[in-house]
């Protein structure tokens, strides 16, 4: 069931809200890290193919969770303000636009993704590889959608445990399915992407049978559904920035991949390995970000403003903390972690470098993190964008393509250039964040 986020203790909302995100986006983590670890036992090159399609297959990932947090923010603040039936409505148009959006995302993406592929280095049998493993996933990307936008109903209402079950389970099934279908049944690098579909499908299964069975405070009703723009508008109006926010990181990850495309097959690996363990080390961040977008939103619903930005501050020095402990494990661990999915040495040596530099920006994505969700939840989703948007287009990947290839620092300049750009973009958030009003202008 949904959660108050407006009464009791901050400190107590926010670890109560976090932790349920943070596991439950570990958890999500493991469709990559399973996946990397098995196609990693194949060969380097299969595991280069599924670094490659990262890329692509995180812009589907960008669109269904922008538009996930557009519904979360809606739906908080109208149970804030307690509108309980404009609640339903904005879920139920919520779940129609990530279905039309998935089917557009499937016919799209299967006609470009053998000319993003080559854009990205990708030829020979490594573009094949990664064309059977998009391909399968591409085809379900409606079904991703809506399984982003279903979790994103509860936590709107509060609920972020039944999102951290779903996603469990899911991803134990990924598990499960990941060596049967790669080895068992010799599917290669396409049972992987299959194992990660069927889970998805699982999931969306779960939480629409939650919601539908009456559990969930929002109730939807397909039967006497009409039709409203307003509630589109609504949701896109921060859903857009959002995605945007999301598909920058994309853009940014895409370009970073040409980049370390420049030093070759063994970097690309090393650099999906280590794109992947930091993903797993900025979990409490996501976590954070995702649970202070539901407390910002019912607070703003309820007015009060106050409560708002002490949970953001709050949050945001608590995941910088478990982030920067995360971040020295690595330091301390870097060679034995890359080992564990591929053993080459250069792909080893290259990932300790990965592992030893990146984690110093964990000191302050924190507040980048808690900041962007505060502004996403408050409805001023531009803001988040341009926070969001400056870390990797603005600062990281030029100054990254400048220290590497150009002043030769090779691929430790990519490294660093992604620590400076994290320092930068904090530095933007919190300036926003002193200087810029959480509540829309009416």
């Amino acid at each position: 069931m949904g959660e108050d986020l407006t009464k009791g203790s901050i400190l107590g909302t926010i670890v109560g809200t976090s932790w349920p995100m943070v596991v439950a986006f570990l958890l999500q983590s493991t469709f990559n890290l399973v996946d990397a670890f098995f196609v990693g036992k194949i060969s380097a090159e299969a595991l280069a193919a599924v670094s490659v399609s990262f890329p692509i297959l995180f812009f589907i990932i960008a669109l269904g969770s922008g538009i996930g947090v557009g519904v979360t923010s809606v739906v908080a603040r109208f149970i804030g303000a307690r509108r309980q039936g404009e609640a339903d409505n904005a879920s139920e148009h919520g779940l129609l636009a990530a279905l039309v959006l998935g089917f557009f995302l499937a016919a799209s993406g299967l006609f470009m993704l053998p000319y993003l592929l080559e854009l990205m280095g990708a030829q020979g049998s490594l573009k094949e590889l990664a064309l059977g493993y998009m391909n399968i996933l591409l085809f379900f990307s409606p079904v991703m959608l809506l399984a982003f936008v279903g979790n994103s109903i509860l936590r709107g209402e509060g609920d972020m445990k039944t999102p951290m079950k779903v996603m469990g389970s899911a991803a134990i099934l990924n598990m499960i399915l990941d060596p049967i279908l790669i080895f068992n049944a010799g599917m290669g690098v396409n049972g992987a992407a299959l194992a990660t579909a069927l889970s998805r499908s699982y999931a969306l299964f779960f939480i629409l049978y939650y919601i539908l069975s009456g559990r969930a405070w929002v109730k939807l009703n397909f039967k006497h559904f009409s039709f409203n723009f307003d509630y589109i508008r609504r949701i896109f109006s921060v859903g857009i920035p959002s995605s945007l926010s999301n598909i920058s990181l994309s853009v940014g990850m895409f370009l970073l991949t040409i980049i370390v495309g420049f030093f070759g097959t063994d970097a690309l690996a090393a650099f999906g390995v280590g794109f992947r363990l930091d993903s797993l080390a900025i979990l409490p961040g996501l976590g954070v970000s995702t649970a202070v977008v539901s407390i910002v939103g019912q607070n703003i619903g309820a007015g009060k403003i106050h409560r708002a930005r002490s949970s953001t501050l709050r949050a945001g020095f608590m995941a910088s903390t478990f982030m920067t402990l995360l971040g020295f494990v690595f330091y301390l661990f870097a060679p034995e972690i890359t080992a564990v999915f591929n053993s080459d040495p250069q792909v080893v040596a290259y990932g300790t470098s990965m592992l030893r530099i990146l984690p110093l920006s964990y000191v302050v994505m924190g507040f980048v993190f808690s900041v962007s969700g505060a502004f996403l939840g408050s409805g001023r989703a531009f803001m988040a964008l341009l926070v969001n948007a400056s870390r990797m287009m603005f600062f990281a990947v030029p100054l990254a393509y400048l220290l590497s290839l150009e002043f030769g620092f090779g691929l430790d300049g990519v490294w660093w250039g992604m620590v400076f750009g994290s320092f930068a973009s904090a530095l933007v958030a919190l300036l926003l964040f002193r200087y810029v009003g959480m509540e829309k202008k009416k």
